[in-house]
């Protein structure tokens, strides 16, 4: 290829001394660019690419290019610049410099869109796992959770609470739905806080609530969702006719494996242990057992969403 076609190529082209990147032919971009005195070039080089060395450029064979990228301006307009060595003659260099600046723009644009879109999907599974209105896990976070816990055969004990808050409906009848939200976000934080790391607390459907212990037996639970009630019948809520109330919540507790190896089982027994809890006084917490049945006067257990909560 002669050196004036290398003119009118888009690139910037240089044949240069091996000791001295002093060019013996130079194109009219790669002087106006780059410049046209060895020394000025290695320190251009230098100063924009701090891994430069007069090593590598001496080490530049055949099988061993070596290949940089600069930033420039040209033009008053910033340029990224991929430059290439390679072997040319025996005490010369090629240097071949492409102007990639479309292509980085191009790159960042991808990877902007893939960051976004990974962005966009971590917020997906978050609102998808997500209580819109109180801020803690759904239902089908519990339900997942549940499924990642029974998975791991090193987990030897767990046990889960089923919450409702007693007589909810009366905050929502006397004072509207906008304080009965009010109530769920209140208790919602206010057992957060009350609960330690070894549990999961989640809002499963309506006022009811579900704390899903990994290290407690049934019996652990309890004492642990008695002391979280405690401190929630100590709790005042200002009415919006500036009365205070107070808030109460009744309890049932399933162990896992002894009183049901699925969520699905466990809940419904948790959720004939909160009816008893109910049925019997409400604010207090409960733990299943099959004699509920006959505590209940061997009648069939009803669902406690069947009685006035």
């Amino acid at each position: 290829m002669g050196f004036d076609l290398l003119n009118k190529l888009d690139v910037v082209v240089a044949i240069c001394n091996r000791q001295t990147l002093a060019p013996f032919y130079s194109s009219s971009k790669f002087k106006a660019i780059i410049g046209e005195c060895g020394e000025a070039i290695f320190n251009l080089f230098e100063s924009k690419y701090q891994a430069f060395s007069r090593e590598q450029v001496l080490a530049v064979n055949s099988q061993s290019p070596y290949a940089f990228t600069i930033e420039l301006k040209d033009e008053r307009m910033r340029k990224i610049i991929k430059i290439t060595m390679s072997d040319y003659a025996e005490d010369q260099l090629m240097i071949v410099g492409q102007d990639i600046t479309e292509l980085k723009k191009l790159e960042y644009s991808l990877q902007s869109y893939a960051s976004l879109m990974e962005t966009q999907e971590k917020s997906l599974i978050k609102m998808a796992y997500t209580d819109s209105l109180t801020g803690i896990a759904n239902r089908r976070a519990m339900f997942k959770r549940f499924n990642e816990y029974i998975q791991n055969q090193n987990n030897s004990k767990a046990s889960i609470a089923v919450i409702d808050i007693d007589h909810f409906k009366q905050f929502n009848d006397d004072y509207g739905h906008e304080f009965g939200d009010y109530v769920l976000k209140y208790f919602a934080e206010k057992v957060t806080l009350a609960l330690d790391n070894d549990c999961y607390f989640s809002r499963i459907g309506g006022e009811e609530f579900c704390v899903f212990s990994y290290t407690r037996n049934g019996a652990e639970l309890t004492t642990l969702i008695d002391t979280v009630l405690d401190t929630i019948k100590c709790c005042e809520i200002l009415t919006p006719e500036n009365n205070i109330t107070q808030l109460s919540f009744s309890a049932g507790i399933v162990e896992y494996t002894k009183q049901g190896t699925t969520l699905d089982e466990l809940l419904s027994n948790a959720d004939k242990a909160l009816y008893f809890a109910k049925a019997t006084g409400r604010g207090q917490v409960i733990s299943f057992s099959t004699n509920l049945l006959a505590k209940h006067g061997a009648k069939p257990m009803p669902n406690f969403r069947e009685i006035k909560r």
